[in-house]
C-alpha cells in the first residue's frame, strides 16, 4: 500500500463552498482549538457557537486537502455535525 498522497476530487470543496457555511482557504491545517502543547479539552456542551462553527470551518478546510476519498468524506461528516451543532446552539441562543 502506498502512502502517496491521492488527488480527492474537487467535490470535497465544493461541497463546502456551496453549503455556505465553509471557506476553504489553502493553508496549513490542524485543530486549532485544542494546542498541543496545553491540551486542555472542552466539552462540545461548553463550547460556544463560535468555536463550533470555527470546528466545522477547519474541518472543511481539513477535507479539501485530505490525502483519500475516504478521509475527505469523514471530515465533511465530522463538518457538517459541528456546523449543526452550531446551528443549533445560536437557535438555542435566540429562544
Amino acid at each position: 500500500m502506498s502512502h502517496m498522497p491521492r488527488a480527492v476530487p474537487r467535490t470535497a470543496a465544493a461541497d463546502c463552498q456551496s453549503s455556505g457555511n465553509y471557506s476553504v482557504p489553502s493553508t496549513t491545517h490542524f485543530m486549532t482549538s485544542f494546542p498541543v502543547a496545553h491540551a486542555h479539552y472542552v466539552p462540545l456542551s461548553q463550547r460556544t457557537a463560535t468555536e463550533l462553527q470555527a470546528n466545522a470551518n477547519e474541518l472543511c478546510r481539513m477535507a479539501a486537502t485530505a490525502t483519500t476519498t475516504d478521509v475527505a468524506k469523514a471530515l465533511l461528516t465530522l463538518a457538517d455535525r459541528y456546523a449543526a451543532l452550531a446551528a443549533k446552539r445560536r437557535m438555542a441562543k435566540a429562544s
